[in-house]
């Protein structure tokens, strides 16, 4: 279990304060130490170091930042899955395909947007019930991207299509795999 880390400094006699550098180093092996465990390691590091700062050594910025960064890839995913279907060079049958991954990445969007709300109201009494929550949308958010990427499966669509979007779905769902793990962990 991760627990947040106290980096206040004092100034006791010939005891320095820590430069800045410093603490973003600290927080920096705080981001690996926790991306160690998460299921896409390569990709958590990646995703977090830039935040590193703002997330500091506490667990709950972490799932926070996480989710925020899971909600900003399936934003750009519909993004692209939108451009995609208003070109009019599809097949009937790919088109319908991506018409329901744009549906399922939509989803997601939504689960994830209720997870960071419900992230922000942790305080209450009802805490164990918003946490379940959280812990069902983003499942159900991993659930929406994988039916997406299915989907070309069953039906015969364009590969480079096809790998275009998966491509882009997959980095969501590892994203919010990695969140998911996070608040399993750090949230209680």
């Amino acid at each position: 279990t991760l627990t947040k880390i106290d980096y206040t400094a004092t100034n006791y006699g010939n005891t320095t304060i820590p430069s800045k550098s410093n603490y973003t180093q600290t927080f920096k092996s705080y981001i690996k130490a926790s991306c160690n465990s998460t299921t896409y390691p390569s990709i958590c590091y990646k995703t977090l170091f830039p935040y590193a700062t703002k997330i500091e050594a506490d667990p709950l910025k972490l799932c926070n930042v996480s989710l925020s960064l899971a909600l900003k890839a399936a934003k750009s995913a519909s993004s692209t899955i939108s451009k995609i279907l208003k070109k009019n060079n599809l097949t009937k049958i790919a088109e319908q395909v991506v018409q329901d991954c744009f549906g399922n990445v939509k989803d997601s969007i939504g689960e994830l947007k209720d997870s960071l709300d419900a992230m922000g109201h942790l305080d209450g009494v009802d805490r164990k019930f918003q946490i379940s929550n959280i812990k069902t949308w983003v499942s159900a958010s991993i659930t929406n991207d994988q039916t997406c990427s299915d989907g070309f499966d069953e039906m015969n669509v364009d590969s480079t299509l096809t790998d275009k979007i998966r491509k882009i779905v997959l980095d969501v769902a590892r994203k919010t795999s990695n969140a998911l793990y996070f608040i399993n962990n750090n949230v209680y």
